[in-house]
């Protein structure tokens, strides 16, 4: 047991004595440090000896690290908090934009007619409902119009027929009469005679 505690001993003085004399790397980073601790460490059993130096440089190495990334780490955070107010400013006034944009699209999709908003495409269905039921209309009366003149055409011309037919016995009538008349005087005049 002696000869192991002194073996031990002396193996952790030719390691120290040679751990003394190499320089510890500074200017690496966390992960070649901790290598380079692992490769030049004294290995015995299962323990690895580092110098106290070593160790001392190495916690200051990781605690400034770690110091050094929180700090980075809530510098972004902030960031990351100010860009999400920025960005929830944003999407606001993009919100009232839009809000905008639909009721300015809206008010020129819209027309008022007759006190009534409506959308234009309704307003140029209905105008153009309202041209076709004119022009048919139009179409109508035309065609009503032209029926009823040619109606009325015929009927004058009948009518002068019927006159002129009329005025024919007339004139036959009047003449059948002054006929009788005359006749009738001379029967008269006979009789008398």
């Amino acid at each position: 047991m002696r000869k192991t505690v002194y073996l031990g001993l002396l193996l952790w003085l030719s390691v120290g004595s040679s751990h003394a004399q190499k320089a510890y790397i500074q200017d690496a980073g966390i992960k070649e440090q901790l290598n380079y601790v692992e490769e030049e460490a004294s290995k015995w059993q299962n323990y690895v000896m580092i110098t106290d130096v070593w160790f001392r440089q190495l916690k200051k190495n990781v605690s400034d690290t770690l110091d050094l990334k929180n700090q980075n780490i809530a510098e972004l955070r902030q960031t990351v908090a100010a860009r999400d107010s920025v960005i929830g400013q944003l999407n606001g006034e993009l919100e009232k934009t839009k809000t905008r944009l639909e009721t300015s699209e809206r008010e020129k999709n819209a027309f008022q007619f007759l006190g009534l908003s409506m959308a234009k495409p309704v307003f140029i269905s209905l105008i153009l409902f309202i041209i076709i039921a004119l022009l048919i209309a139009t179409g109508a009366a035309l065609f009503l119009f032209q029926r009823s003149n040619h109606t009325a055409g015929r009927t004058k011309k009948e009518l002068e027929k019927m006159k002129e037919e009329f005025e024919d016995y007339r004139q036959r009538a009047r003449q059948k009469y002054e006929n009788l008349v005359v006749q009738h005087h001379k029967e008269i005049q006979k009789l008398k005679e």
